[in-house]
């Protein structure tokens, strides 16, 4: 009985030591991380953090301790993110404010969800009787090319190459076209949606001083194709016109993004509140 009682003890006091040794470990990996985040180096932070989750499974407080600090820089991490993508989002406002005069901005309020931006020179009750390419770009900073057609019949193009010499750049095949005769005259409008179009309006930008030339496609089978109207010239204005909504498009597609981040983050941020909230409620409970 009384080596039984002898040996209880000794179990007793080395598990009691070793569970001082492994606190006393994990303590050192915590505050390590606690030092680190008022670094604000948070990834050398958290890897600490996880040093004791996978070396010390049994170091319990540590484990809690580490839990509350990776909450709080998680929620710092959020934070830092929704101060960046402030101040990404005024310079993106500040460059669309400085433009937007430039572009006529329309939308049928009655059956339009979104607006679309253009340029005066390019609107089509004014081109009527010539073929030429038009942009248009929506409230997103998405862009579509749209390859306005008028002949005695109908060509039924659904894709186009642009050439500066030798170079040259080649749409997508699309469906979105539209077609109508009046007066005895054929028009097609075939659409390259939201920046599907293959880098042309990118192409056109890039060769702003060039001689643009562009050939007008109709797929003839799969993998076959021939062109059914070539050798059109883009005139300066309408290069300009595509360049600055091709600009526009930049600027709004980077305001639009450092929004959605933005919108992330805060959720996130949101996220984590309500976790550390929970975590809190349950380190009361067990006190």
């Amino acid at each position: 009985m009384k080596k039984t009682v002898i040996l209880a003890i000794v179990a007793f006091i080395t598990a009691t030591g070793c569970k001082e040794d492994v606190e006393k470990s994990a303590s050192r990996h915590l505050e390590n991380a606690r030092e680190a985040f008022s670094e604000l180096n948070y990834s050398l932070a958290k890897q600490e953090i996880d040093s004791i989750r996978i070396l010390y499974p049994k170091a319990f407080e540590a484990r809690k301790q580490g839990l509350a600090l990776m909450q709080e820089i998680e929620m710092a991490e959020q934070l830092r993110s929704i101060e960046y993508e402030d101040s990404m989002i005024a310079l993106a406002k500040a460059a669309f404010e400085a433009i937007k005069g430039n572009y006529m901005f329309e939308k049928d309020e009655q059956y339009q969800d979104m607006g679309s931006y253009t340029i005066k020179s390019q609107d089509p009750i004014r081109n009527i009787e010539r073929n030429y390419i038009r942009g248009k770009v929506d409230e997103l900073g998405r862009m579509t090319l749209v390859s306005h057609y008028r002949g005695n019949a109908y060509i039924h193009h659904d894709q186009i190459r642009l050439n500066v010499g030798e170079t040259y750049v080649e749409t997508p095949v699309s469906d979105e076209r539209h077609e109508f005769t009046d007066l005895g005259i054929c028009y097609e409008r075939l659409s390259f949606m939201n920046g599907n179009d293959g880098g042309a309006a990118a192409f056109i930008n890039e060769n702003l001083d060039k001689d643009i030339t562009y050939t007008l496609y109709r797929q003839t089978e799969p993998g076959s194709k021939r062109a059914v109207s070539g050798n059109l010239k883009m005139n300066r204005e309408d290069r300009y016109a595509i360049a600055q909504l091709y600009n526009l498009s930049q600027v709004l597609l980077s305001l639009n993004g450092h929004r959605t981040i933005r919108d992330e983050a805060e959720r996130h941020l949101n996220f984590i509140r309500s976790r550390m909230k929970s975590t809190q409620d349950a380190i009361q409970e067990n006190e």
